[in-house]
């Protein structure tokens, strides 16, 4: 039943006063027993130039959902303006609705329904239902799918734009009926600045909503959001004081300095935790100064070839400025130390990436002194040095290094520029499968925007074809298989079909490569019903 006219159902007769209230089931019944024409209406049903048979059909449906429900019908109810009418943007079509209505089922076991989705898990539907909705433009989606979209909204906070553009101004009129649906409202999602009352009083999440809303206010709101934590500093308890600690990211400045440097002598690990990302991001602060100081004496550019000097103990400054005093097993501690006072040395102070990694350095410390600055490079978000760094780190990981070498290397690539991504994709993919997802091709891959390059399809698709390759890589080409089906540009499905139909029955890859054929037509013929 269309909501707007339900709200009529609920008594149009009282609509001047807010408050409308159902008539009494017997009522009902009997004038549908004798038909409107010999019967008047109950009270509170129908408005002034309504179909009576209608109406009566409309209350009806109202009374059986409370009956069902086993609830008594309330009275005193405040009716609702009716939804907007958006009936002058066109519906998708319905084999296109359908397709929503099985990627909606995110939490179905099997696929079962019509248009079966032939993706493994919920977070490749959700990337499907992420593609259908970018993809509708300029039409709208059918009226009893928006409760679950916004349900699927309320879940996955990636999803929200997306539903707020698809669902138009009646998913909006819709999430403002229930409060959980509110992040869709009118509303504003954030808290406002000037709520005093949530800032005292209300959970921790909202109060750092506060704050960092108040810190968005330029210069003078970096001053006060600074104050009013300072405030309240000694009386909240450690968590909320290192999430509280967490706000001052928005706006922040050398001002906010003081704060930070007194945090670092806090009891608890999570506040000093905080305060020392916070710090790293100020380049000229005194945090900065120790740490140039410290990795300055220990590393030193002499007659063109770099010199290290690890420190012989970790003193109580160091330990204060984050340095971790015991090294992981298999790793020593001077070692160690070294690696972790380079991770926290600004990258600027070594000058170009290209040419401080050319000098040569002793053999001994060299692996030390790569992955102190991988971790810098990473954890400062320089491309330039992530870069050069990636290329060093890669020969390693495919050399078999250490365990933690290739997380290492996956976190170097967050930091790096799109091209280089998609480069170091191809380049990768060409050492063959097995040794693409030695070195963590998957997440290269993910970071990979779209729409992929033209190299990197065909880097893909060449390594596919590999058949030694596909048999040597086993179980990890599905990974690789199931990424690829949702990004892969959608016009590729024929030539992912041919491929899957060149496979033998008795191939154990062809199931994974079927599956990703599947997908790709999945989307193509998706796009096409939205086209």
């Amino acid at each position: 039943m269309d909501q707007s006219r339900l709200a009529g159902a609920h008594g149009a007769s009282t609509r001047q006063s807010g408050v409308a209230g159902l008539p009494d089931w017997g009522d009902v019944l009997a004038t549908a027993l004798v038909g409107t024409q010999r019967r008047t209406l109950p009270a509170g049903v129908g408005a002034p130039g309504e179909d009576p048979a209608e109406a009566l059909l409309d209350v009806a449906g109202a009374l059986t959902l409370y009956r069902r429900a086993g609830f008594k019908a309330r009275t005193g109810l405040v009716v609702p303006d009716p939804a907007p009418d958006d009936s002058d943007i066109p519906l998708v079509s319905w084999s296109a609705a359908a397709r929503a209505a099985d990627l909606l089922a995110v939490d179905a076991a099997g696929y079962g329904t019509s248009n079966a989705v032939p993706v493994r898990d919920a977070d490749g539907r959700l990337e499907l239902l992420a593609e259908w909705l970018g993809a509708i433009r300029h039409r709208r989606v059918p009226g009893e799918l928006l409760p679950a979209l916004l349900e699927i909204g309320r879940r996955h906070r990636a999803l929200r734009g997306l539903i707020a553009a698809a669902g138009g101004p009646r998913a909006v009129w819709l999430a403002g009926q229930r409060a959980d649906w509110g992040y869709l409202g009118a509303a504003a999602v954030e808290a406002p600045a000037d709520d005093r009352q949530g800032w005292e009083l209300g959970s921790i999440g909202r109060r750092v909503g506060i704050l960092t809303a108040v810190r968005r206010g330029g210069t003078d709101g970096e001053q006060r959001g600074r104050e009013m934590l300072q405030a309240v500093w000694a009386s909240e308890t450690p968590e909320d004081r290192a999430a509280l600690l967490g706000a001052l990211g928005t706006g922040l400045s050398a001002a906010d300095e003081p704060l930070l440097e007194a945090a670092l002598d806090d009891r608890r690990k999570e506040v000093r935790v905080a305060a020392l990302d916070l710090l790293a991001l100020l380049p000229d602060s005194a945090y900065a100064r120790r740490m140039i100081e410290r990795a300055t004496t220990c590393v030193r550019v002499v007659d063109g070839r770099i010199r290290l000097a690890p420190p012989i103990a970790c003193d109580k400054g160091m330990r204060r400025d984050g340095i971790v005093p015991r090294p992981p097993a298999g790793v020593g501690e001077r070692a160690w130390w070294l690696e972790e006072l380079l991770t926290r040395t600004p990258l600027r102070v070594w000058g170009e990436p290209e040419e401080f990694l050319s000098l040569p350095v002793t053999d001994e410390w060299a692996a030390v002194l790569r992955r102190g600055l991988a971790r810098a490079a990473a954890g400062q978000r320089e491309p330039g040095w992530a870069t050069e760094l990636t290329g060093r780190l890669t020969e390693e990981v495919a050399a078999g290094g250490r365990p933690d070498d290739r997380l290492l290397l996956e976190a170097l690539y967050d930091a790096l520029p799109s091209d280089a991504l998609a480069a170091i994709a191809v380049e990768v993919l060409r050492r063959g499968l097995v040794g693409a997802a030695a070195v963590g091709v998957e997440h290269v891959l993910e970071l990979c925007p779209r729409p992929w390059p033209p190299a990197l399809v065909e880097a893909v698709f060449a390594a596919l074809d590999d058949v030694g390759g596909r048999r040597s890589a086993g179980w990890r080409l599905a990974g690789l298989c199931e990424l690829a089906a949702l990004r892969l540009p959608a016009e590729t499905a024929a030539r992912a079909t041919a491929l899957a139909g060149g496979l033998h029955s008795d191939d154990p890859m062809s199931s994974i490569v079927g599956r990703f054929a599947d997908t790709l037509r999945f989307r193509h013929d998706m796009l096409e019903e939205l086209a």
